[in-house]
């Protein structure tokens, strides 16, 4: 069973990370990560991940996915869901003896989430053995995460909202550094730039100190 762990490292976080993307890579899936791990590698800083978010380019269900990585990596383990309406286990890496990190898979299709090619997946430096999903879709796909946290009827939720915006505007300063651009996009689907847009003006009434980051790459 996971131990009550003092917060995890940055360290501890991609040794997560990496054992599960090597799993799933010996077990032939195309994989990358996302969420506050992809972010804080692209160069985010204002807080440190406590979980490992993973996209498996794959239509198995992701229940699938974690038995085969359970069954091929003995560090990986699965409990299931505190909350009994829940039928998922959640999965856990074994960083040492008492601590443990939690691995979220999701797989193209669920909470927006595109799929994307091999030949986009990204590898930043110093940290190029961990593929990243693209700058751009990592942007659009936190967009996603607060628009859905702004009108979650559960307070837990509604409180990640100052957070989102926190990994969103430093984002934004980010692209000044990586210049996505709409029409260097082309590969993402028709259907999440449409609802990528309505997220953006949603977040430029809410917050428009960002309207210029957004312009800038074509909205």
């Amino acid at each position: 069973m996971p131990s009550s762990n003092n917060a995890l490292t940055g360290r501890e976080i991609r040794s997560a990370a990496r054992a599960a993307m090597t799993t799933l890579e010996d077990r032939g899936f195309t994989a990358c990560i996302f969420g506050s791990v992809a972010c804080a590698i692209y160069g985010t800083e204002n807080r440190e991940p406590n979980d490992v978010d993973i996209i498996v380019m794959t239509e198995l269900n992701p229940e699938n996915i974690k038995d085969l990585i359970v069954a091929s990596n003995d560090r990986f383990y699965l409990v299931h869901s505190t909350n009994p309406r829940n039928s998922y286990q959640v999965l856990w890496f074994t960083v040492s003896s008492h601590r443990t990190c939690k691995i979220d898979i999701l797989i193209p299709g669920l909470l927006s989430i595109p799929n994307i090619p091999a030949n986009k997946i990204s590898f930043i430096e110093p940290f190029q053995d961990i593929p990243v999903v693209p700058f751009f879709a990592l942007l659009l796909l936190k967009l996603r995460g607060w628009t859905d946290h702004r009108v979650d009827d559960r307070r837990h939720m509604r409180d990640k909202v100052k957070v989102d915006e926190r990994d969103i505007d430093e984002l934004l300063e980010l692209s000044k550094k990586y210049q996505p651009h709409v029409d260097k996009e082309e590969w993402l689907p028709t259907w999440f730039m449409h609802e990528a847009r309505e997220r953006v003006y949603e977040y430029m009434q809410k917050r428009p100190e960002s309207i210029e980051s957004w312009i800038k790459m074509g909205f």
